[in-house]
């Protein structure tokens, strides 16, 4: 990846490193669409591999869920692309469980590490049947954090009643900077896991030490290392994203960034060892640069 994932690194790309996975764990059918190609484009990408709607269109270059959409329809899928300038994703929806997993593996070790592993839930509220949306998220102790994104989101729907006993997902994706509730699960890391994860790594070249985003069907499923489907990988930047659980100790979350930079720095100096050549501070800073002036796409959803 370039800068070991620093910063602009298309998400289609390094999921084609994996080709289709293997048995155990395996790369979410998706097509990569080039900045300019209508929906025409689009519907002929997705009929090549049988794609069928629901489907998930994001940014091939984004952050922190910018952009990402659940796209229903074709109607949903037209307005989505109208509004993308650039290039993107179009990824199949997989039902089930998300987990935010950290693997790693430095070169010349026999097997690999999973370090952090983060559940990913949506964010609802419960209708009563009198309170109106807007009432619901403003009396709600976590959402009302968000109230600056959701009452944008769902500016039509703030004076609608929910019904009682009615669910009203606020956030259908998971994402933490939208909404999506965090949590720590290192207790269903097992051997088979770190084993399923370990062959799948050796399908990329080179890479050694990410965080994937996976859905599996059940916990069971997850700790047999089996039926996992990987929707994305970041690199170098890919926290342990286990720290963000509600109540997590901020003093427990910094050991645990300690721990995970330092495990980073360990496999980088060993590569170096092996006579590759890291990117030079000017580099950095210069992708830094770049990744902090640029406004990654917002769509209107």
């Amino acid at each position: 990846m370039r800068a070991s994932g620093m910063a602009f690194q298309a998400k289609g790309e390094v999921l084609e490193r994996f080709g289709d996975g293997g048995q155990r764990v395996r790369v979410g059918k998706f097509v990569r669409v080039r900045a300019g190609e209508g929906f025409e484009k689009v519907s002929e990408l997705m009929e090549e591999v049988s794609l069928v709607y629901p489907v998930v269109m994001k940014p091939d270059f984004g952050q922190r869920g910018q952009g990402v959409k659940v796209v229903k329809n074709e109607e949903e899928g037209k307005r989505w692309v109208e509004q993308c300038e650039e290039g993107f994703l179009v990824q199949e929806f997989v039902g089930g469980l998300e987990f935010g997993l950290h693997w790693s593996k430095g070169p010349g070790e026999e097997r690999g590490r999973i370090d952090s592993l983060c559940g990913k839930h949506r964010q609802w509220v419960v209708g009563d049947g009198v309170k109106t949306l807007e009432e619901l998220i403003l009396g709600d102790d976590r959402a009302v954090l968000m109230w600056s994104y959701y009452s944008k989101k769902y500016e039509e729907d703030l004076g609608k009643v929910i019904g009682e006993g009615e669910e009203f997902v606020l956030a259908p994706i998971g994402t933490h900077s939208r909404g999506a509730v965090f949590t720590d699960e290192r207790g269903l890391v097992t051997e088979e896991l770190v084993r399923a994860f370990d062959e799948f790594g050796e399908k990329y070249e080179g890479f050694c030490f990410g965080r994937y985003d996976v859905k599996v069907g059940s916990e069971d499923d997850l700790k047999a290392g089996r039926g996992l489907v990987v929707l994305e990988l970041n690199g170098v930047m890919g926290e342990p994203a286990h720290v963000y659980q509600p109540g997590y100790a901020w003093w427990r979350g910094m050991i645990d960034f300690v721990r995970h930079f330092r495990r980073a720095a360990e496999i980088g100096n060993l590569w170096r060892e092996r006579g590759v050549e890291p990117p030079s501070l000017g580099e950095l800073f210069g992708l830094v640069r770049r990744h902090c002036e640029t406004d990654y796409l917002e769509i209107d959803e």
